[in-house]
């Protein structure tokens, strides 16, 4: 394993913004003008980790392409575009529930992707493709780093997860990096085994944990099992840390329940935005960083 400065792979944890260099990655990343609270937030956290994490690896380079699988249209982008000689987005664009309503994969940024860009950006070091994850359409050890940001747990059945991540791995350069934060579930609950919201749904009527299935839960979210099997395996990468699964208790304090389009959050504030729990165990962002071994 590489050394590195701070433990990258970790789960997003309140005391975690209080760090000096990652407020000013989060800062340098963000378009501007969040108040400080506001800059509470997972997605966020995410921005600033994947920033520290290339910065530290020495991956910010002129020479250096970039993969970004289920992109949208988030600020990374722009930011490498900056930073790197080239970065190829990639979603799949124009489909699926994430491109309505101005959500991440809306169409228009296979044509004017500057529409989303939140600063000034090097247009001619970002190109933008309608692509599947499950198919990735570039050769092996293509790409100095590839990275996926709390996309792949929504890919579908385990089998389609597993195939993504194995692409991720296969088209990472020896020597380069991959980067995946998804979803991940904090605590063990009942509510959590698949077989028993189907019951609950059967029960009924489909009323509720309509989405659920007997190999997938309602919530796109993974227990450490199910990562290890369905994301981290698959890549055929090892990660540069072990994941560190703590969270401090101060993150619990303003856990936001989240069911249907409702959000409630213990402190009746939007922020800290960074726990949230449905139907069964809470969850948040979990960053896991790999590097292709060297030849």
């Amino acid at each position: 394993m590489i050394q590195l400065s701070r433990q990258y792979n970790k789960l997003c944890d309140l005391p975690d913004f209080d760090d000096p260099a990652l407020r000013a990655m989060l800062r340098d990343i963000v378009a501007p003008g969040y108040a400080p609270e506001e800059e509470l937030r997972r997605k966020f956290w995410e921005y600033a980790m994947l920033g520290l994490y290339l910065e530290e690896v020495g991956a910010l380079r002129d020479d250096a392409e970039v993969l970004s699988i289920a992109a949208g249209h988030e600020e990374p982008l722009y930011w490498l575009a900056n930073r790197v000689g080239r970065v190829v987005a990639t979603d799949i664009y124009g489909e699926g529930a994430f491109a309505v309503d101005d959500r991440e994969a809306d169409a228009s940024m296979l044509t004017d992707p500057g529409h989303w860009a939140p600063y000034d950006y090097r247009a001619d070091r970002l190109e933008v493709r309608s692509m599947d994850a499950l198919h990735v359409d570039y050769p092996d050890e293509s790409f100095d780093v590839v990275f996926s940001l709390s996309s792949i747990e929504h890919f579908g059945q385990p089998q389609d997860i597993r195939r993504a991540a194995a692409e991720m791995g296969r088209v990472v350069k020896p020597g380069g990096h991959l980067v995946i934060v998804t979803e991940m579930l904090v605590k063990a609950h009942p509510l959590d085994w698949a077989p028993l919201q189907v019951a609950i749904k059967t029960l009924s009527g489909g009323r509720r944990l309509p989405r659920a299935t007997m190999r997938k839960r309602m919530m796109d979210a993974f227990r450490p099992r199910d990562l290890q099997r369905d994301v981290i395996a698959p890549t055929g990468l090892e990660p540069v840390q072990p994941l560190d699964y703590t969270l401090s208790p101060s993150t619990y304090d303003n856990l936001i329940t989240w069911i249907g389009d409702d959000m409630r959050p213990a402190s009746g504030s939007d922020y800290p935005h960074i726990l949230l729990k449905g139907h069964g165990s809470p969850w948040t962002s979990a960053f896991i960083a790999f590097q292709k071994p060297p030849r």
